[in-house]
């Protein structure tokens, strides 16, 4: 008589902590979020075995129960190496009335909210803030939204928002920003062409006092200054004024040959604020294909090679003029530790276990069209990987989305206060670094709801069994 499933009779059991990780990983997954915060207690190998929940990247996924949630969440399982949906338990469907019963993601912040517009183009609705656990949603203005346009359009918004106490500010099409206070009492649309020379626009990310950053197609950044009024404008128009990035030298060199050059072959771009700095991130995204061009005058290289999937990484370093350019290559030093999250949603910068440091982790669309891919870019190595490793599906909206932090969150997401870095390799032997972890996942918890998981592309419990 067997001692359990393959385990002869009379055999011993192994200690819990000897588990397989990816086991381990499997049977974590069909737990409870706030369970899985004590999972990681039990032991130093648990605890190496599943990542922190509070600085594991998400995806969002349309709704597919019938309960009626416009939206669900999903994590990488890395042992398993496919995403798995955390479905919403213990509490009442909340399903906003402008959206119906499918939604699209266009906008994520470091706190826990959505962006959401109607997934249906026959009924297109919305745009409004909505946060996935309390229901909360803060409808938007219609001028933040244009479905005749597509991609669909970015929205960034202010941190912790409230009806009464928001700024939402919309990337509608590549020649419009349209902004939206809450406090003015009015939304305010202007048409960015005139302002901005016709740029055209690629990406916007919300910054601190009031400043939002749009980024061009040709790499260059201006900034909205949401507090200044411009004369000639309306009093209950919210005040708004376009100017360069701060301390940026008249007649400067934005670019170093041959990103000059190569600026102009990456579409995808990014714009990311990390630890005061900001950067730029240039993709050359599947489907574009490879290209040779002709490299700037001055230079050893006569031609610039720009292949399909490259990546940069650019800082900002205005005190580099008259000597250098103003845009300097980053290296992985510059990032000290952190990864970064590129995507419709306004860029999150994490630090902790679960992440590669000194990394960029981005959505790549197939060729032909389909769902979005995880890539994580090296910046130590310049590779670029599929995340997770086997092909075994994507998500439809390229967003990442982390959980709320609580109480003590600051703007950037990391791991509870282990002390231990991606890169240190050291082993934890004390519990109560992870009791407190616990202590303050299930404290969120309290106030957000609780999540359970179920995995998208097969069962993590026939995983475990198998």
């Amino acid at each position: 008589m067997d001692g359990g499933v393959g385990v002869p009779a009379g055999a011993p059991f192994q200690p819990w902590a000897d588990l397989e990780a990816g086991l381990v990983s499997s049977i974590a997954a069909c737990c409870a979020l706030g369970d899985y915060a004590s999972c990681r207690a039990v032991c130093p190998a648990w605890r190496s075995a599943l990542p922190p929940p509070l600085s594991r990247p998400l995806a969002v996924l349309p709704a597919d129960d019938a309960a009626g949630h416009p939206v669900s969440l999903a994590a990488c399982d890395l042992h398993a190496r496919r995403w798995a949906r955390l479905l919403h338990v213990g509490g009442p469907p909340r399903r906003p009335a402008r959206i119906g019963a499918a939604a699209r993601c266009v906008g994520a912040s470091r706190d826990g909210w959505l962006a959401l517009v109607a997934g249906e183009a026959a009924a297109p609705a919305g745009p409004l803030l909505f946060n996935p656990f309390t229901g909360e949603e803060i409808p938007l203005d219609e001028s933040l939204y244009q479905p005749a346009h597509e991609p669909a359009p970015k929205i960034v918004f202010s941190p912790n928002p409230t009806r009464g106490d928001f700024t939402a500010v919309s990337l509608v099409r590549p020649d419009m920003v349209a902004v939206q206070r809450a406090s003015d009492g009015c939304s305010y649309c202007e048409d960015t062409g005139p302002l901005l020379n016709w740029a055209v626009l690629v990406d916007v990310a919300y910054g601190d006092h009031g400043k939002v950053y749009c980024l061009a197609r040709d790499g260059e950044v201006h900034v909205l200054h949401l507090t200044r009024r411009r004369r000639g404008v309306c009093r209950r128009a919210p005040p708004i004024e376009v100017g360069p990035l701060p301390k940026l030298p008249i007649g400067a060199d934005a670019f170093p040959p041959p990103y000059d050059v190569i600026s102009q072959y990456t579409d995808a771009k990014n714009l990311v604020l990390c630890d005061g700095e900001l950067y730029q991130i240039w993709r050359r995204p599947s489907g574009a294909g490879s290209v040779t061009v002709d490299a700037p005058p001055g230079g050893s290289a006569r031609r610039v090679h720009i292949f399909e999937g490259d990546v940069f990484v650019l800082r900002y370093d205005p005190g580099n003029w008259p000597g250098r350019s103003c845009w300097t290559v980053a290296e992985a030093k510059d990032l000290r530790g952190n990864a970064v999250f590129v995507g419709m949603n306004d860029a999150a910068v994490v630090r902790g276990e679960g992440v590669s440091a000194n990394s960029v982790y981005y959505w790549d669309g197939p060729r032909g069209g389909g769902d979005y891919e995880a890539v994580v870019y090296n910046v130590a190595t310049g590779a670029s990987v599929r995340w997770p490793a086997a092909p075994t599906g994507g998500v439809s909206s390229p967003v990442w989305y982390f959980l709320p932090a609580g109480d003590d969150a600051s703007p950037r997401v990391e791991a509870e206060t282990t002390g231990v870095e991606t890169t240190s390799g050291e082993e934890v032997t004390s519990l109560e670094e992870e009791e407190h972890s616990a202590h303050r996942l299930r404290k969120t918890m309290n106030l957000l709801g609780r999540l359970d998981y179920s995995i998208v592309y097969g069962s993590p419990c026939e995983a475990a069994e198998n």
